[in-house]
């Protein structure tokens, strides 16, 4: 066997140890047999006081709420583990991954991908593997009004959150950690790209409900409360939004 023979063979083997990894990971998360550990990392994304205040004010409670809900919501389907995932605070990193480009083109997006996975990839050679990596952009609210969009990604189980540093928008901010957080499992987007209004019926929390408005909750993959047929609010925080049935089909809570 040559050596251009050799070096074909070994790296169709190490294509298909990362394909098989890939699926069996994609099957045990899916099974919901064992918790996942969910590992949220801060960042000071517009580099201000203010941020970095909030960011060292941090604790491992500011995240507590957000696996006692999945615990409820997953108990809710009747999904049996006790504690779906864990969630912990790790530590400031000031070397974050490229945020996603806005409105690029279809490269754009492959290499940020790419450059994602290698983020990701050498991210966990430090010694940190959590099943999902969250990047928590925290910016100053008295600079900004409106943050840029969110994304959490299924192959790479990693997820990227502004928030703003304040304590008026931690409950907000859960909401927006665990909307991502869903994505990295598998849950899409219950609601409108274009005006962000939830779609009907799968993004409405009581779409059955009699008169329809106002809802009091939002789904989570929609994150939004619909007040009446042209009014929203952002949910303030994790007592406002539920599971829906679709989402709980794409986590696999339910058949």
């Amino acid at each position: 066997m040559t050596f251009k023979q050799v070096r074909i063979a070994l790296l169709l083997i190490l294509l298909l140890l990362v394909v098989h990894n890939v699926f069996s990971d994609a099957r045990r998360i899916a099974d919901w047999n064992a918790p996942l550990f969910v590992s949220v990392y801060p960042v000071n994304q517009d580099n201000s006081p203010q941020a970095q205040r909030y960011i060292e004010a941090l604790d491992e409670n500011d995240l507590t709420p957000i696996a006692e809900w999945m615990a409820r919501e997953a108990h809710r389907y009747g999904v049996d583990l006790a504690t779906p995932i864990y969630i912990d605070l790790g530590r400031q990193i000031t070397d974050p991954p490229q945020q996603q480009p806005v409105n690029g083109s279809l490269w754009q997006r492959m290499r940020w991908v790419a450059g994602l996975r290698w983020w990701r990839f050498r991210f966990d050679e430090q010694g940190q593997d959590p099943d999902i990596v969250i990047i928590a952009r925290y910016h100053d609210p008295n600079r900004r009004q409106r943050l840029p969009h969110s994304t959490g990604l299924e192959r790479i189980r990693v997820a990227s959150a502004h928030l703003f540093a304040s304590r008026q928008q931690a409950g907000a901010n859960r909401v927006v950690l665990l909307h991502e957080l869903l994505h990295t499992v598998g849950a899409t987007d219950k609601y409108d790209l274009g005006t962000n209004r939830p779609n009907y019926p799968e993004g409405y929390a009581d779409p059955d409900r009699q008169p329809l408005y106002p809802q009091q909750r939002a789904e989570i993959m929609a994150g939004r409360i619909p007040i009446s047929e042209r009014r929203l609010v952002q949910a303030p925080g994790l007592r406002h939004v539920i599971v829906g049935p679709m989402t709980a089909r794409e986590l696999g809570w339910v058949e």
